[in-house]
């Protein structure tokens, strides 16, 4: 079965809709505010068509559709478009940023801080000493309960345990890939937590790497934004400390 434009584009409604509401995703919905020239019918032979091709799951409580690991998958690497932040927030990461340079650890910390709170995720950051030690910090653990999939007590221990086998989470964290790294569901090695993705970037100071900056949550999250919200920090993070060591603006 074929990926047809009309099948993508309904895939893509269906992505973008579950990450804003959490609810499943049903026809009338697509019809109405997405695919406004196709009928309720004919989109859900469509949809029906994408669950045969694992990009939808179909929960028994509802006649709507949510998005598979896959379909995930397929909008990161394919259908998410570039997020550009808004000056407001570009100039809060580089004043928050620029003024937490004096010491290393510290400067860590908060830009991890101040990840937490712009994507109201639990974020953390690894300060790597050598290849097989790490620092790391953990920040805004009790946000990730803001969410629904975390509403319910199985997922609340599952994520707590995770977190307290720091250590092997911090070697799952260290071996990740350069740049930015997006792990979706069972992607994830077995020390994480099921349902969830990770967001990485790495971060360099003086143009050396030092380490790796990003968030954990659910696999419904905003990959768009989320990772150009990263992204910004650790580059902000190698500019401040230039700044800070007699550099110029121009060596950004």
């Amino acid at each position: 079965m074929e990926l047809t434009e009309r099948k993508l584009k309904i895939l893509q409604a269906i992505v973008s809709d579950f990450i804003a509401t959490a609810e499943p995703v049903g026809s009338r919905t697509i019809s109405r505010k997405y695919v406004v020239d196709v009928s309720p019918a004919t989109i859900r032979n469509e949809m029906a068509d994408l669950e045969e091709m694992g990009y939808l799951t179909h929960p028994h409580t509802s006649a709507g559709r949510m998005p598979s690991d896959k379909a995930y998958r397929l909008y990161v690497n394919q259908m998410m478009e570039k997020y550009e932040l808004a000056e407001n927030e570009k100039k809060r990461i580089r004043r928050e940023i620029s003024s937490h340079v004096e010491e290393l650890e510290r400067a860590i910390k908060h830009a991890s801080e101040l990840l937490s709170e712009l994507t109201n995720l639990t974020s953390f950051a690894t300060l790597e000493e050598d290849m097989y030690r790490a620092q790391l910090f953990l920040e805004g653990m009790t946000r990730i309960f803001a969410h629904p999939e975390f509403n319910n007590i199985q997922r609340a221990r599952d994520f707590l345990e995770m977190i307290d086998r720091k250590d092997s989470l911090t070697k799952t964290l260290v071996r990740r890939g350069d740049g930015i790294a997006i792990t979706i569901g069972d992607e994830n090695s077995s020390d994480i937590m099921p349902d969830s993705s990770i967001i990485t970037a790495t971060y360099h100071i003086d143009g050396q790497f030092v380490g790796k900056l990003g968030v954990i949550g659910p696999t419904r999250m905003r990959y768009d934004e989320i990772t150009s919200v990263i992204d910004y920090i650790t580059k902000n993070l190698d500019r401040a400390f230039r700044l800070n060591d007699g550099g110029s603006e121009e060596d950004e």
